[in-house]
């Protein structure tokens, strides 16, 4: 026999052996149930009941964002000649953001409205000559023509008034955006632009955020979406705060699904008065779902089932009883379900043991 042969063999040699082993402690241990022996049970095969606060918990990762923001833009073309404000600084309502120069816009408003001044003595003066017309037309000095002649350049200059009053107006909305101030008050995020520089219209200036209140977009597996309810509390850990908590609830969710990832986006606020989280923080939470308070749950493999209904094994005076039970919730992921009819404190069997049954003496482990 070769070498390689002999090591097979006993490989396998050793195989049966283990395996005979198993069958013949399988056997003893079924024998014990069957005559009445007692039957050490390890303390991982039972559990005691307790009252517990549970719940499915929904992973929740991304990073904080300003509820809040305003991104401004300039709403003129001109040279920026005042830009007070940096990066980082803190600013109020109303406060001077960027002022550019007035001169040219200054002008603008005043040929606009000088325009308009002309154009309303032409229309005065061509009232005037309708006005003369119809009466010489009605003593019939004149002709019907030359009236509606008149009458057309009268119409024509008010129409052109009414234009040259649209730009004065305009002209003096651009004068009034002269002036860049908050809207409310923040924290200057972004600042594009610099003091001196000439800006065309609708350029980005500055970025202003407020961090009374920050965000969390969080995508949601579409089965778990309908476990998700409005103002549903979540509890977060934000990076570089280790060991602490910040409390958070979910404000709005999104209609529909994203294409590609298949997840729905949920909307969860977290009250930052104290100011402490900034923008960008990367952070990981944990949506709490079938939350339940001081209930008794064990584990789903502890449960029975026979013609009377579902029951479990209680420890009780060294032997083993047939407790019904009835179920409530079930939380999947941790392997768990509510049962009624077990009190705290009894010592249930909680590992898959098929072969034990109700009236079996038993011992445990250590005891």
């Amino acid at each position: 026999m070769t070498i390689s042969a002999r090591c097979s063999f006993q490989k396998l040699a050793f195989a049966i052996t283990l395996a005979v082993a198993i069958v013949v402690s399988q056997g003893r241990a079924i024998a014990q149930v069957k005559h009445g022996s007692p039957i050490e049970l390890a303390k991982a095969d039972v559990s005691t009941a307790i009252r517990q606060d549970i719940a499915n918990e929904i992973r929740i990762v991304g990073s904080l964002t300003p509820i809040r923001r305003s991104s401004l833009t300039s709403r003129v073309s001109s040279t920026i000649v005042e830009l007070p404000v940096q990066i980082g600084d803190v600013v109020n309502a109303g406060d001077l953001l960027v002022r550019f120069e007035r001169g040219a816009l200054e002008s603008a408003v005043t040929g606009r409205k000088a325009e308009a001044d002309a154009l309303s003595a032409k229309t005065e003066l061509a009232e005037a000559v309708l006005e003369r017309n119809t009466r010489l037309g009605e003593r019939g000095a004149t002709s019907e023509a030359t009236r509606l002649a008149a009458l057309a350049n009268v119409l024509d200059l008010r129409a052109q008034l009414r234009s040259k009053q649209a730009e004065v107006s305009d002209a003096e909305r651009s004068l009034s955006h002269a002036e860049v101030r908050a809207e409310f008050g923040g924290i200057i995020a972004a600042r594009s632009v610099e003091e001196g520089q000439t800006v065309p219209l609708n350029t980005e200036l500055l970025t202003i955020v407020e961090l009374n209140q920050l965000e969390v977009v969080a995508g949601v597996p579409t089965s778990r979406i309908p476990l998700i309810r409005l103002n549903q509390p979540v509890e977060l850990t934000v990076e570089g705060f280790q060991g602490r908590t910040f409390s958070g609830e979910v404000t709005r969710i999104s209609p529909t699904a994203d294409n590609g990832s298949r997840a729905v986006r949920v909307f969860i606020a977290i009250d930052n008065e104290g100011g402490l989280l900034r923008g960008g923080m990367f952070t990981i939470g944990k949506l709490k779902v079938d939350d339940q308070k001081d209930v008794i749950a064990l584990p789903a493999g502890s449960v029975r089932h026979d013609a009377d209904g579902f029951f479990v094994l209680k420890v009780e005076a060294g032997v083993l009883q047939r407790q019904p039970v009835g179920l409530g919730r079930s939380w999947n992921e941790r392997d768990l379900v509510q049962v009624s009819g077990v009190n705290e404190g009894d010592v249930i069997v909680t590992a898959p043991l098929p072969d034990l049954v109700a009236n079996t003496p038993v011992t445990l482990e250590g005891i």
